[in-house]
């Protein structure tokens, strides 16, 4: 073989190796996107089945939110995510953007939200701003999150007098 066939021969493969992983990127992007959007839909409706379906319900897992807890998946489904319905007359989850990261099989995503909702009781109402992170891992039925942490504040400071 010439030395120029060779060389594209090198170059052909070396394309098609980078196409398949920037091909695969995209498509892990996909998915992860599909995922935190179908999550974000279930904190505002208060439905636990996106949880259920898209987090890996292991051992010594634990989701924090703005300095509180829940450790496994059935702590925060049934005593934060569930509830919210009950407590809240309107929930409302904005993702402003989202930077996904992927390393093998190993992902994360970090998230700008807004944060708003009426507390049903009170009628009070709150509207906040902040970040999510969510850390996911690749398995033999898709990418899962195994953790969270989300941290949001009060878009209009309080008067403090």
């Amino acid at each position: 073989m010439t030395l120029f066939i060779r060389a594209a021969l090198i170059l052909l493969l070396s394309a098609t190796v980078l196409g398949v992983s920037a091909s695969q990127l995209d498509a892990d992007k996909t998915a992860i996107t599909e995922i935190i959007s179908a999550i974000e839909k279930g904190w505002e409706s208060g439905d636990g089945r996106p949880f259920h379906q898209h987090y890996l319900d292991h051992k010594g897992a634990r989701y924090i939110e703005s300095g509180g807890q829940n450790t496994g998946l059935s702590d925060l489904v049934e005593n934060h995510v569930e509830p919210e319905k009950e407590v809240l007359k309107r929930l409302t989850i904005d993702i402003l953007d989202m930077d996904i990261s992927v390393d093998d099989d190993m992902a994360w995503a970090i998230t700008t939200v807004n944060v708003s909702g009426e507390i049903r009781k009170t009628g009070a109402t709150f509207d906040k701003k902040g970040y999510q992170t969510y850390l996911l891992k690749r398995t033999g039925t898709g990418w899962k999150v195994v953790h969270t942490h989300s941290s949001t504040r009060d878009k209009k400071p309080h008067d403090h007098h």
